[in-house]
This record gives structure tokens, C-alpha cells and sequence, in this order.
């Protein structure tokens, strides 16, 4: 069961500990990603389903300025084109929670080639090593190192992989 402190704990570092931790902002989410269901959902429905979700949730506790004080105490401007990469953050949460088989790997897998998931690629390459071929895995590590702040993967990644 994914509760609202994981969505809130991923979401932390793009929109501050101040939003993060008024009460209500990350329960429509952890409550959506909590209804998932493989036989009627594909990931990328929910991704979406999630990035309206979020949208939502910070219009209605930053009001149409969308302006939020980060930790270090920045004020800045959420602006829509960030949605996306933070719903595949909270999309994280869900394939964290899944079950290591076959049939995940197979639709995270899609999901990562379809839609280049940051996601799913950490997911693939940290809980399904054993079905992703070497190449691919160190595929995978090159895009995540090429593509994502040092600090989001130093901590995961195997330097044999890059």
C-alpha cells in the first residue's frame, strides 16, 4: 500500500518542504496510484492521470501564482512543463511497490522504451537486472548518467555500468 508520505517524500525536492508537508497535498495522489490495477490501466494512463492530479493539488494549495518557497529559501514558479517529470517521480513510487515478475517487467519495460521514464529506467536497472541483457543495462546506466544530475544516481548506479 503506498501511503501519501512516499508521494510526499518524492516530491520534496521539486516543490519544497513547505508545500510538502501541508496537510492534504500528497493524498489524492498516493490514493490514485493506490487504485492502479494492471487489467485496466496502462502506465502511461496513469502517468497522466497523476500529472492532472498534481496540477490540481498545486493549484489548489498555491492559488494561479503556482509560486512555491523551496528549502533554501527561493521562491519560484512551478511551471506545467515540470508535471511531467514529477509524476514520472511519483510514478516511482508505484513501480517501487511492485512485485518483481515477468509481466511488470515486461510493462515497465514498454513503458521505459515508449516513453523514456527516468523511473522506470532505475527500476529496470535496480530490480530487474536479472531480465535486462548486459548491454541494455549498461544502456540504461549511460542515460541516466547523461541525462539526471549526478546526485540522483551516484548513490545506485554501478560505476562498472557507466
Amino acid at each position: 500500500m503506498i501511503e501519501a508520505w512516499q508521494v510526499r517524500e518524492v516530491l520534496r525536492p521539486r516543490f519544497g518542504s513547505a508545500l510538502m508537508d501541508e496537510p492534504g497535498t500528497a493524498d489524492r495522489t498516493a490514493g490514485l496510484l493506490n487504485s492502479y490495477a494492471s487489467y485496466k490501466d496502462t502506465f502511461a494512463d496513469m502517468a497522466s492521470r497523476v500529472e492532472d492530479t498534481l496540477f490540481n493539488m498545486l493549484y489548489d494549495h498555491l492559488g494561479p501564482s503556482m509560486t512555491v518557497r523551496m528549502d533554501n529559501g527561493v521562491t519560484r514558479r512551478i511551471h506545467t512543463s515540470e508535471l511531467k517529470d514529477a509524476a514520472d517521480d511519483v510514478m516511482g513510487v508505484l513501480f517501487d511497490q511492485m512485485k518483481v515478475y515477468s509481466v511488470n517487467y515486461d510493462a515497465i519495460h514498454t513503458y521505459c522504451i515508449e516513453g523514456g521514464s527516468a523511473s522506470a529506467m532505475r527500476i529496470l536497472y535496480l530490480r530487474y537486472r536479472d531480465f535486462l541483457p548486459e548491454s541494455e543495462r549498461k544502456i540504461i546506466a549511460r542515460i541516466i548518467r547523461d541525462s539526471r544530475p549526478k546526485e540522483d544516481w551516484e548513490s545506485w548506479l554501478n560505476p562498472a555500468d557507466l
